[in-house]
């Protein structure tokens, strides 16, 4: 019975965290910068190609919707993420590109209203 019970808590608890970051994953996945920008906090630290840091969320939208329109974003793929317990989360992915392939780095807090971006970075692999 304890097994069961431990059991159903671990999943339910996996179930929980991979749902924190995935409206973050599907906005790249699906290629739809505009929604992914609207998450970035007031002040975000970017770390890209092409700018490398802080800016107010307009500055870094437009940074980054003129990284990935020029590099031609081919896929999104996350390929770990943690965090919480009070502190922020974050995610690492990969994303591919006509121009190349890089890796992402993206720390955000998430409440119970929004989630917020405050750190993105994009480097080549």
């Amino acid at each position: 019975m304890k097994n069961l019970f431990f059991s159903l808590f671990l999943i339910f608890s996996i179930q929980l965290f991979a749902q924190s970051n995935s409206e973050l994953s599907n906005s790249l996945k699906t290629k739809n910068i505009e929604q992914f920008t609207s998450f970035f906090s007031e002040t975000i630290d970017l770390n890209i190609p092409t700018a490398k840091s802080n800016y107010s969320d307009n500055q870094a939208k437009i940074l980054v919707e003129k990284f990935i329109h020029d590099a031609v974003l081919i896929d999104y793929n996350t390929q770990h993420n943690g965090g919480g317990n009070g502190r922020p989360l974050y995610e690492i992915g990969k994303l591919t590109t006509e121009k190349g392939v890089y890796r992402t780095y993206i720390l955000y807090q998430r409440t119970e209203s929004e989630t917020q971006i405050i750190e993105f970075r994009i480097e080549k692999e």
